[in-house]
């Protein structure tokens, strides 16, 4: 018999640590223990996790878990309580209800053991889940709506303050506000004041004037400008506390809950306790040119770039974009368009992206030309993987016979619980690894079967593409060269001599879908 068990942290026991009683995961831990001596099972495994209960998709422990209770590893489960397994909606309920339920693993408490196979146990496990259930949607709604009162009241309801702003505690009551931070402060108004007045600029100009300069944001090194749009756009600069601006909105995504918080213009606004970093009417000024700036390019235009989403810049690592050519009647600038990095500071130099195309596409021809020349295929790795997988696998099966007989020793005495416990921590680390070592052998087979695949029935439709590539428009030569490669690394750092632009002075590293030879 092999039991594990399973923690987790709940907000209850967030107000038991600051109430001094001691860390929770590891005073459930020697509670647990103790009931599993008491009854002498076997622990396996135990599973620690400090996360929200309301979703299984956000617990991986629990997934994990859930697995191997559904592969019937474990004969039975110690946790605490059976609010702990699951506190997600009706779907997250049937899946943890119907994975003990089909292995038959009892799920123990210090309260009570559930043994699934019985009719009055398996109502109470559905009884307990379901009331876990309405516990944590009260809990929730009773948050929400303190959050709300006390935006009301002009406190601060959110963990974390806006930036040139630091936290504080009330005095003499419960809540937060506001208070300058002095560093960050100084930055805000300068944000604000370039943002508007008869020379105001633009946010783009504002982030490369932050950049160059060395001003940091408070998370990350670079600011973006959709960083600096926040700060111009939130009301907590004129004193205001606004709350429900990023509602959290569940949607259904390839089959799978999940969770959004797009911005909404429908949410509330107080007046807030703590002091405005800058005059009302300069706030007032901001917003008024906020949502003024280029429109979007309506999904008509269609793509105009058939490298775009490929070239990857050397020196940053982020992806190239096309310039468009400028007017004709404009004095300077390219008349072509031209494929450049926009990351500031970035010493890479664009290049015509016709001119990258041509080079690009004469490369992937040689490659498929490299490989019709060969008179041998590249060797294969596929026997050479699948012996060291045969290897693993049997390496693991020896580690469960050990497994077995752990269990052996500790029923005929000769371990005792600690002993007994460290021998299997150590066992089950060695297992996890040999897991992951299989796993990773897998994915290699997995990886080297395509590429012998690719070789033999690949090649001869990137040759098919590459003969017609240049009879496509620009949506579908994007679409080709997606399939042909993975991504293109661009490096040039130093611009061509004057009547030189048509020269080719970069360099291309290709990564394609399958090796060069």
């Amino acid at each position: 018999m092999s039991y594990c068990i399973y923690l987790r942290k709940s907000r209850k026991d967030l107000e038991a640590e600051q109430a001094g009683q001691g860390e929770t995961l590891a005073r459930h831990e020697r509670t647990l223990l103790s009931l599993a001596k008491q009854r002498n099972l076997i622990i396996g495994n135990i599973y620690r996790e400090i996360v929200s209960g309301e979703s299984i998709a956000a617990r991986p422990m629990m997934q994990k878990l859930l697995k191997e209770v559904e592969s019937g590893i474990w004969d039975g489960v110690l946790v605490m309580e059976i609010e702990r397994l699951a506190r997600g909606d009706t779907i997250d309920q049937g899946t943890v209800q119907r994975a003990f339920q089909y292995s038959n693993t009892y799920i123990i408490t210090p309260q009570k053991t559930y043994d699934p196979s019985n009719e009055f146990d398996e109502e109470y496990f559905e009884f307990g889940l379901f009331m876990s259930r309405r516990e944590y949607k009260t809990i929730k709604r009773r948050m929400q709506a303190g959050r709300y009162a006390a935006a009301k009241e002009g406190k601060w309801p959110f963990n974390a303050a806006p930036y040139g702003y630091k936290r504080i505690k009330l005095q003499n009551e419960k809540g937060w506000t506001l208070a300058f931070d002095d560093a960050e402060a100084s930055v805000c108004r300068m944000i604000f004041s370039l943002f508007t007045g008869p020379d105001r600029k633009g946010i783009t100009i504002i982030r490369r004037y932050l950049n160059q300069r060395g001003i940091k944001p408070r998370n990350g090194d670079l600011w973006t400008d959709s960083s600096i749009r926040c700060i111009l756009s939130n009301p907590a600069y004129d004193g205001k506390v606004a709350i429900g601006r990023r509602k959290v909105v569940p949607t259904i995504e390839n089959g799978l809950p999940t969770k959004t918080r797009p911005r909404s213009n429908d949410y509330a606004v107080y007046e807030g306790r703590h002091p405005a970093l800058i005059s009302h009417a300069i706030y007032a000024e901001a917003q008024s040119y906020l949502g003024h700036g280029t429109p979007k390019l309506p999904e008509s235009y269609g793509v105009k770039n058939p490298l775009a989403g490929l070239i990857i810049c050397k020196e940053c690592g982020k992806r190239m974009q096309r310039r468009p050519a400028t007017n004709p009647w404009v004095k300077n600038g390219a008349k072509y368009d031209m494929l450049i990095c926009h990351t500031d500071s970035c010493p890479t130099v664009g290049s015509p992206l016709d001119l990258v195309e041509r080079e690009l596409i004469h490369a992937l021809e040689d490659w498929v030309s490299g490989y019709e020349l060969q008179e041998t295929l590249p060797e294969s790795h596929v026997p050479e993987l699948e012996q060291l997988l045969e290897n693993a696998r049997q390496e693991h099966d020896t580690l469960e016979n050990q497994k077995s007989r752990l269990y052996d020793l500790l029923e005929q005495g000769i371990y005792d619980s600690e002993t007994f416990l460290t021998r299997s921590r150590s066992l089950q680390d060695r297992l996890e690894e040999s897991q992951a070592g299989i796993f990773h052998l897998e994915q290699e087979l997995e990886s080297e079967r395509k590429i012998q695949a690719n070789i033999t029935g690949f090649l001869p439709a990137c040759k098919d593409l590459l003969s017609c590539y240049w009879s496509l428009d620009i949506s579908d030569r994007n679409k080709a060269l997606k399939i042909l490669i993975d991504s293109v690394e661009y490096r040039k750092t130093s611009r061509n001599k004057k009547g030189e632009a048509g020269k080719a002075s970069f360099e291309l590293t290709i990564k394609p879908r399958i090796p060069r030879i």
